[in-house]
């Protein structure tokens, strides 16, 4: 079982490493204005990003702490966090007006794949820990 969950770990690290990441450099939201401006989207992907190095230190920390139930914790929060990163794009901040701008069809999907594979994992994760605990 404690394959299991390093496993499941480190899928966490990477995923949250790939939200991180991906966020600024492969499926980042639109350029800025002619004028120098920022739009709307621009802020989204700035919050999906603090989110997912919020995520990433997580993720780490689930290698650092040995007990079964602080790792359950970790992972809760870090299921709420990824629901909540999942809602920024166009929920809770709007993007561009029009939809075919490059975060309505790169960026939001992307956000959106990855945090629900986070929060997923993050849950079965959260379940192998508390099982291993328990078995010991």
């Amino acid at each position: 079982m404690k394959k299991i969950t390093c496993i499941l770990d480190a899928i966490l690290c990477l995923l949250s490493a790939l939200l991180c990441l991906g966020t600024k450099f492969l499926f980042h939201a639109c350029a800025p204005k002619e004028d120098g401006s920022w739009m709307a989207c621009h802020w989204a992907e700035q919050t999906v990003f603090g989110l997912g190095i919020t995520l990433l230190i997580l993720s780490i920390l689930t290698f650092v702490f040995k007990d079964g139930k602080t790792k359950s914790g970790v992972q809760i929060s870090m299921t709420v966090i990824s629901a909540l990163t999942l809602c920024i794009p166009n929920h809770l901040i709007k993007l561009c007006m029009m939809p075919d701008m490059r975060c309505h069809s790169v960026m939001k999907p992307s956000v959106m794949i990855i945090s629900i594979l986070l929060a997923v994992f993050a849950v079965i994760s959260g379940i192998c820990h508390r099982k291993e605990e328990s078995a010991l």
